[in-house]
Order: C-alpha cells, then sequence, then structure tokens
C-alpha cells in the first residue's frame, strides 16, 4: 500500500464516524450494541486531529490529503459542539 492510499484511508476514518455518530444518537434505536458503536464513532471522530496530524505526516504533498485533513477538523469541530449543545439543553 503506497503513502497516498494509507494516508488517504486514515483520513477517512474521522469523516465516515462523526456523520455515522450523529445519525446513531438522533435515530430512535436502543440496544448496547447501538450504544457502543455511538461510543466508537464519537471517539473515532473526536480524535479527527490525530488523524489530520497522521495523515499529514505521511503524505503532505497530496492535494486529496490536504483537503481530507480540513474535513478532520472539522470532525472534531462538529463533536466538539455536538457536546456543546447537549451540554446547553441539560443547563437549561
Amino acid at each position: 500500500m503506497n503513502k497516498k492510499a494509507l494516508a488517504v484511508a486514515l483520513e477517512l476514518i474521522p469523516i465516515v464516524s462523526a456523520p455515522l455518530a450523529i445519525i446513531l444518537i438522533v435515530s430512535n434505536i436502543d440496544s448496547q450494541i447501538i450504544r457502543s458503536l455511538i461510543v466508537v464513532f464519537t471517539l473515532l471522530a473526536f480524535f479527527g486531529f490525530v488523524f489530520f496530524f497522521i495523515g499529514r505526516k505521511i503524505a503532505r504533498e497530496e492535494r486529496i490529503v490536504r483537503v481530507l485533513s480540513i474535513l478532520d477538523i472539522l470532525a472534531t469541530v462538529i463533536i466538539i459542539f455536538l457536546y456543546v449543545i447537549a451540554f446547553i439543553a441539560i443547563g437549561l
């Protein structure tokens, strides 16, 4: 596996995890497996900044990696925003 493919694969993890976590959180499906998946997807999306650094370290010069890096940071920001909204809702 070349560097570009590895970097793209790693960069896609938080980008896919953030929407999946949000979809599972707002859905009315409830089981222990779904709760575990929510935790895993949320953590993977929250640590998007780690994938940002790893992807940039592996293939800095690739354009697709630069674009996906921005989306990794956005995935982290979305999860933080989701928790801020939850804390505000609890506080009100």
